[in-house]
């Protein structure tokens, strides 16, 4: 009795142990569709990263390589942000947002190693790829039209915003949270350093106006970029 006890244990240990690897096998590149049963527009975030430029009732993100994935979704009607952490466990992934009784909620609708079938793909409206390139040895960003835009495939909107009230330019940043973020001028000795989310406020007056460099690192000198960005009197740099 106490043999067989001690079999249907190790048994289960196995299968438990079995059950786990394949729950984190890495299936390799894939691609990740999440779409809006509603219509409803959104800015899709992976990881961090965000996917789409502008918002879309559908983003399909194609060479995406990381298998635990954290989602969130920012709706552009101001619906409170869907969050959502899971694993990648195939090469295909389709996830759906669906209303429930408690508002917006994530479903998925397939994962595996061949095409599901994707009933957002036959909707009229173009649907926008993103391809999460291959992570370079060293980043680097620029800013265009709005974005940050950094050399492994993720965009950060920048937004100016008019302040409420009287106050010297702002930054406030709550786009990758944890990174260690400083602000630095070249003629100038102010300075600001800070870990994402953050709020800055300009100290000397002659900086209103002014271009800055915002430097971020996330995780070592591989991982900190940095970009030219200009502040105005008035109003808030939003980083989000």
């Amino acid at each position: 009795m106490i043999y067989k006890k001690l079999f249907l244990f190790c048994f289960a240990v196995a299968i438990s142990a079995m059950t786990l690897k394949a729950q984190v096998e890495d299936p390799g590149p894939g691609t990740v569709v999440v779409y809006s049963e509603n219509g409803d527009k959104f800015t899709l975030y992976l990881n961090g990263g965000q996917m789409n430029a502008s918002p879309m009732s559908r983003v399909v993100v194609e060479n995406f390589k990381e298998v635990p994935v954290s989602f969130r979704m920012v709706f552009e009607d101001g619906s409170p942000e869907l969050t959502k952490k899971g694993l990648r466990q195939g090469k295909y992934c389709l996830y759906s947002i669906v209303k429930d009784k408690k508002g917006n909620a994530l479903k998925m609708k397939g994962c595996s190693m061949d095409p599901p079938a994707d009933p957002a793909g036959t909707s009229t409206q173009s649907p926008v790829t993103t391809s999460a390139a291959s992570t370079p040895d060293q980043l680097s960003a620029k800013f265009v039209d709005g974005m940050i835009v950094i050399n492994d495939g993720r965009t950060i909107a920048v937004k100016k915003v008019q302040a409420n009230g009287m106050t010297y330019p702002r930054v406030i940043m709550t786009a990758l949270p944890g990174a260690k973020v400083s602000i630095t001028y070249d003629d100038n000795s102010e300075s600001y350093s800070a870990e994402s989310p953050l709020k800055y406020e300009v100290k000397d007056f002659q900086l209103n106006n002014a271009y800055f460099t915002l430097t971020v690192d996330e995780g070592g000198p591989a991982r900190t970029w940095h970009v030219k960005l200009q502040n105005a009197n008035g109003y808030d740099l939003k980083i989000d």
